[in-house]
């Protein structure tokens, strides 16, 4: 693999791809991501990132000015490359994936190593097969088959009123989110019955059925603040949010808040 870059637009990339934000995790609801191994493939002008598990997948597209061999990937620790490519600022830097990486700017060169395998290689290529015929539209128009289902309901809403909402439901440090889909999309989340926040959002568009679900984790970061979002819903299922460059697959929350 080996392609020329801007520095600073692999570097967001790498970045956007962990999900940074406020998560439950196995010390409770705080700063956490979604881990900083990344997937990448590299074919025509298109380096996409992919970091995932058996819960969760996201996949994001940087361009690339120019790809000096043919398509190709590579797995390796984001966290390692990183600082180097913020050194390295808004520079043109060629990226060769060998028996490790190389990042050359004039007279500049890093190398980290490359991981074998990405830790989690099985369930990414698993997800990432499942949503790979599934595409943004401006309007919503097709409910998505995943796996053995179709999704019944869309809806579309600018990613700073879903950041905006979240941010105000993290304020009551559940972390567990209630998402209700009708005709206007309903997002609560209670800790007690005197600690809870509802918020509700009329959508740009909304297409199919209504449908009922709960999600963790700081979903809103992946996306740029003025983004439209495609949100695609099913009772009880894994909720699919995509945007023009970018797409993520969350399972569902199971059990109470």
């Amino acid at each position: 693999m080996k392609f020329e870059i801007n520095a600073l637009t692999l570097k967001k990339g790498l970045e956007d791809i962990q999900v940074k934000g406020k998560h439950l995790t196995s010390k409770g609801f705080s700063n956490s991501n979604f881990g900083s191994n990344v997937f990448a493939q590299c074919t025509g002008n298109e380096l996409r990132l992919y970091n995932g598990d058996t819960i969760f997948l996201a996949s994001l597209g940087v361009t690339v000015t120019n790809q000096i061999t043919t398509s190709s990937e590579v797995s390796f620790d984001s966290s390692s490359l990183i600082p180097y490519l913020k050194s390295f600022g808004n520079q043109t830097i060629t990226f060769e994936a060998g028996d490790y990486i190389t990042i050359v700017a004039g007279a500049k060169k890093a190398s980290v190593p490359k991981l074998v395998n990405h830790p989690n290689i099985e369930a990414v290529q698993r997800l990432k097969n499942m949503v790979a015929h599934i595409r943004y539209e401006p309007q919503p128009q097709t409910l998505w088959k995943f796996g053995n289902f179709n999704f019944e309901g869309a809806f579309s809403i600018t990613n700073n009123y879903f950041i905006d909402c979240i941010k105000n439901c993290e304020l009551v440090k559940s972390g567990i989110y209630k998402l209700d889909f009708n005709e206007n999309v309903t997002i609560s989340t209670t800790e007690t019955v005197t600690n809870s926040y509802t918020e509700t959002i009329n959508p740009v568009f909304r297409l199919g059925e209504p449908a009922t679900l709960q999600f963790s984790g700081a979903l809103h970061s992946f996306f740029e603040k003025e983004q439209l979002l495609n949100f695609y819903v099913r009772d009880e299922s894994p909720i699919l949010i995509v945007a023009n460059d970018r797409m993520l697959m969350k399972a569902p929350h199971v059990g109470g808040n």
